[in-house]
């Protein structure tokens, strides 16, 4: 017979599992001796292996032990089990997506000159929507912040898909940004879009465009070259400001330190 030591030695496991085991009742000795020493036979490693295998794929002590007295049928124990595992596939594949996006970003390095405009050729892009604000406060961002992002899985606000808002102000009227009507917005390849979300669609294009310090007077001084360039190269423009963050570090009212102030051309 074995010892408590070289049993859980040739199972690869630990003293302290098959004491628990026991005290479970999932796994007993073949013997217990008067001073309470614990002796097991060679032939049952192979139900302590296949418990220790059914612990792996995340079955609980009471799945087993109702598996081990035919109270429960293995097949359905097994799938649920499955199914778990599918799920913490995903979860772990989604971190690793992330962590990805964030190494990637952190190897870019060079950007754009600030408030200088330009108009360039952008590809469509696809972002999650939130309701409409028209109360440009910081406690109103923080409201639809929280909402939004509340309504996504927790990794999407960790992700560096482009985030930012979309803001209802012609090019022409810089001085209407803190009154204009605003969404938050979170880039999605529609892959694993939610359908509680409303989607909103960033054509490709021309789009006139500008870098810019992401706070009050620089979002000011953007706005306002960019009246000033469309004027110059007479550029019509939409009457809708697409505010997108550069990176996934927000700073303050959901943006990043620095991002791109963007009108459609025709």
């Amino acid at each position: 017979m074995l010892k408590i030591s070289d049993m859980a030695k040739l199972a690869n496991t630990t003293r302290r599992t098959l004491i628990f085991y026991d005290e479970q009742g999932v796994f007993k000795p073949a013997q217990k001796s008067d001073s309470g020493y614990r002796y097991y036979d060679y032939k049952q490693l192979y139900d302590l292996m296949t418990i220790l295998g059914l612990r792996n794929i995340g079955l609980s002590l009471e799945q087993i032990k109702a598996i081990q007295s035919g109270g429960q049928p293995a097949l359905p124990v097994l799938r649920q089990a499955q199914a778990k595992i599918s799920d913490q596939i995903k979860k772990l594949q989604r971190i690793q997506a992330v962590l990805d996006q964030r190494l990637h970003q952190q190897a870019q390095t060079s950007a754009p000159q600030l408030y200088v405009p330009e108009v360039a050729t952008l590809a469509p892009a696809t972002f999650w929507c939130s309701r409409k604000a028209v109360d440009c406060t910081e406690q109103e961002v923080a409201q639809l912040f929280a909402e939004f992002y509340q309504e996504l899985d927790a990794m999407t606000l960790l992700d560096t898909a482009t985030s930012g808002f979309l803001t209802d102000l012609p090019v022409s009227d810089p001085a209407g940004y803190k009154d204009a009507g605003f969404r938050i917005l979170k880039a999605t390849d529609q892959a694993d879009s939610a359908d509680y979300l409303p989607l909103l669609e960033k054509p490709a294009g021309r789009y006139v465009r500008v870098w810019i310090e992401n706070t009050a007077a620089g979002i000011d001084r953007g706005l306002k070259a960019l009246k000033a360039y469309c004027e110059a190269q007479h550029l019509q423009a939409q009457d809708r400001l697409w505010q997108l963050n550069s990176g996934d570090t927000l700073v303050e009212n959901g943006a990043t330190q620095y991002g791109w102030l963007e009108y459609a051309v025709s």
